[in-house]
């Protein structure tokens, strides 16, 4: 990667959205190379974006009472959201482009941003979501496995918390000793699953700034969507009490601390 400050948390931004799902345009990645320079407010980044999306015209309708579902709009399987959208695609590109021009933002100074998943996480879907930077309240999973139970998740999350704080200390720890901490703080994060949506890109936020507190830094880019998806599934325990593995982690990560 570039060693310019802006082409790096572009190029940064750009590799952990992809691992997400996303598949830019040479327009999104300009535009994040100007948020990056300063040369282009972020208001006015996401608001552009934003106009492609207009929300749908409000109809009244006849009201069903029925026990409201968390975080979905009504009738739907779709996250309530702050840009009034209704389709998955406008959530998603919206989405997207709202993480990403924030993540640029926080890599702009990552050895001083908080480390905490929910300021994080506040600081990447504030735009997004109404409860961003908040653990979840309903349980999660995704096919077969199980995601750290909503009664645990306070007490795991202080725990995931008291690790990160330790490992910014670590800028005595060589390369390879770094991957290994920094893969079991992920696994074990990545177990929990604390929000509703954004857990990835939260994570992964995470990882790029405990790098920086020990004096390096994470290139992400030749890591795929496939890898890390097996990685994720992989380090899963067979059951919700049993343990995480840190190695298939790993094995990506050593090749990314520089």
């Amino acid at each position: 990667m570039s060693g310019d400050p802006a082409s790096h948390a572009v190029a940064t931004t750009v590799a952990v959205h992809r691992i997400e799902g996303w598949r830019p345009t040479d327009d999104h990645v300009d535009a994040l190379g100007a948020v990056a320079r300063g040369d282009l407010p972020f208001a006015d980044f996401l608001a552009t974006h934003r106009a492609r999306h207009p929300p749908p015209a409000v109809h009244r309708r006849r009201i069903r009472w029925r026990r409201p579902a968390p975080y979905l709009i009504p009738g739907t399987t779709l996250l309530r959201n702050e840009f009034g959208v209704t389709t998955a695609e406008a959530l998603a590109d919206l989405e997207f482009v709202a993480s990403a021009g924030r993540m640029v933002g926080w890599l702009g100074t990552p050895a001083t941003g908080e480390l905490d998943v929910r300021a994080m996480h506040r600081h990447l879907f504030a735009d997004v979501y109404g409860w961003a930077g908040r653990y979840r309240v309903v349980e999660l999973r995704r096919g077969r496995q199980a995601f750290g139970s909503v009664s645990s998740l306070e007490d795991r999350m202080a725990a995931v918390h008291r690790a990160a704080h330790e490992l910014a200390d670590g800028g005595h720890l060589d390369a390879p000793r770094l991957a290994y901490e920094l893969a079991r703080w992920y696994a074990e994060y990545n177990q929990i699953h604390p929000f509703r949506e954004g857990n990835g890109r939260t994570g992964a936020l995470m990882l790029l700034s405990l790098a920086a507190r020990c004096g390096r830094r994470l290139d992400l880019t030749a890591i795929t969507r496939e890898q890390w998806y097996a990685a994720a599934i992989d380090s899963m325990p067979l059951r919700r009490d049993g343990r995480v593995s840190h190695r298939p982690f790993l094995y990506l990560l050593n090749r990314a601390v520089r």
